[in-house]
């Protein structure tokens, strides 16, 4: 268990000999409040920067951050270059400049692990969490160090996908289109671009690398091809950075599955019984290039089920899940670290902003 003590702050282990997250604390003694923390991290950038990237997440906690505005001001402390545009496939609300509501998915809806955003030529390098209401009743938010995952794969798989990439496909209702009921369906164009002028969302796809197609009834399709595996941008190592485990058309049910195994109450196991028979009537139904979400291969042949389950197996074995308490924030490489967020049943409140380049 690594213990480090400073004037202000206690450094050490969430549980003993667990790497992730690295747990930052107020000292023995010391202020609690937000403002202390701040002062903390200008006076110790270069060791946050070294910390969150060697343990891939940091969760700060006992320093009473309350509100957006000091949210906002603490994940400056640790990257000051904070970015608000959004083109993942959450649903979000903006609470401030950069702060925003973390999923507006509804609470029955899992979120599979992921990294930010990595579909994208420049993906978030940070991503920041705050809790402002505490759940009583599951809602954690689960973080994986993908570079173990890209370890601990079948190397036959890995090397497919290593060799074949993958090819994203998404389908996306306008704001004139006739919506139709989709467990899958997350948002429309309008409200991910920000904007009804397709000049504007042409642009922006042509910025960030995504092929678009307009359909009929005002749908938008977006495709990209990307590398299955990334090397992160400062320690070279080999992550598992794509969204396979959350855009494939296996990848609910078989999420659903884990979630009946972990939680065990009647909800999560009704969830998973009809999350399965839903996949499999979408399946029979509507075709594959149709999908709200799905992925391919990047020659366009289906990456099989089997291999789906074997990743998220793979992330489950390596998922690190703990209860959130009021006021933490916790910070994330996103070059090697994912997240997710498991179903709740009880008030929740989580805000997200994130840190990038672009």
């Amino acid at each position: 268990m690594e213990t480090q003590l400073a004037s202000t702050v206690k450094i050490s282990s969430l549980k003993p000999g667990q790497d992730l997250p690295l747990l930052i604390e107020p000292a023995d003694g010391a202020p609690k409040d937000y403002a202390t923390l701040r002062k903390w991290l200008d006076e110790n950038k270069d060791l946050i920067s070294k910390k969150i990237i060697g343990h891939g997440a940091i969760l700060f906690r006992g320093f009473e951050v309350d509100g957006p505005e000091q949210f906002e001001h603490v994940a400056q402390g640790v990257d000051a270059d904070l970015k608000n545009n959004y083109l993942g496939t959450s649903p979000r609300n903006a609470v401030s400049k950069y702060v925003f509501s973390a999923s507006e998915l509804p609470p029955y809806y899992p979120i599979m692990q992921h990294c930010e955003m990595s579909f994208l030529p420049n993906p978030p390098r940070k991503l920041f969490f705050y809790c402002h209401i505490e759940p009583l009743e599951g809602g954690e938010t689960p973080i994986v160090d993908f570079r173990k995952v890209y370890q601990d794969m079948d190397p036959k798989i890995r090397a497919e996908f290593e060799q074949k990439g993958i090819k994203n496909i998404r389908n996306y209702n306008g704001p004139s289109a006739k919506a139709k009921f989709d467990l899958w369906k997350l948002k429309r164009w309008d409200e991910m671009f920000l904007t009804t002028d397709k000049k504007v969302v042409e642009a922006s796809c042509e910025q960030n690398g995504l092929e678009y197609h307009w359909k009929d009834d005002d749908k938008l399709v977006l495709i990209n091809d990307q590398e299955a595996i990334a090397h992160h941008p400062i320690t070279g190592e080999k992550v598992w950075f794509n969204h396979l485990q959350v855009f494939h058309e296996a990848a609910a049910a078989i999420e659903y599955g884990h979630i009946a195994q972990y939680q065990k109450n009647l909800r999560a196991t009704g969830f998973n019984i009809f999350t399965s028979l839903m996949s499999g009537v979408k399946k029979l139904t509507t075709k594959d290039g149709d999908q709200a979400m799905n992925c391919v291969f990047r020659d366009g042949t289906p990456i099989p089920a089997s291999y789906v389950k074997h990743v998220e197996d793979v992330i489950w074995k390596n998922m690190v899940i703990f209860p959130w308490r009021k006021g933490d924030v916790l910070a994330i490489d996103n070059f090697s670290t994912s997240h997710g967020r498991l179903p709740y049943n009880s008030p929740r409140e989580i805000q997200v902003c994130w840190a990038a380049d672009n």
